[in-house]
């Protein structure tokens, strides 16, 4: 088995695991789950010595919002590498505004922001882009 495909077989495995979390971490009708993650990952940063201007919780939580596309546009890239950057930030802007509309009209404790559309998509960006990035800068190296 060439060693692409055998990538390829290791980041569906991994694209559904995390597929799996990410949608019941967004679509859980409470706001506990979302709330809680967003605290601990404020307290990481603070025990990292992030500046206090970061530590908001606002700030933290559409810090979270960008990070937590990353990897699923990341390993979905990997999976299908056709798609460029721009398609990857297409397709999570889709995404992002589709989870937004089901919280928006199903999930009663849940609130639907535009910021979340808008960080979901930076995610969504910065995923596609490094796998871009990681692709040509190894074309590059093998030429």
């Amino acid at each position: 088995m060439e060693t692409s495909d055998r990538v390829r077989r290791e980041a569906r495995v991994l694209l559904l695991g995390y597929l799996a979390v990410l949608l019941f971490a967004l679509l859980t009708p409470s706001v506990d789950t979302p709330s809680s993650s967003v605290s601990w990952v404020g307290d990481v940063l603070d025990r990292l010595g992030a500046p206090d201007r970061l530590l908001l919780p606002t700030r933290v939580e559409f810090l979270c919002n960008v990070a937590i596309l990353v990897p699923a546009t990341g390993l979905a890239a990997v999976i299908w590498p056709g798609p460029s950057w721009r398609d990857w930030t297409a397709y999570g802007f889709v995404f992002s505004g589709s989870v937004e509309v089901v919280q928006a009209l199903l999930l009663d404790e849940r609130s639907a922001t535009y910021v979340d559309v808008v960080a979901n998509t930076l995610g969504a960006l910065v995923g596609g882009a490094v796998v871009g990035l990681v692709r040509a800068w190894r074309s590059q190296m093998s030429d």
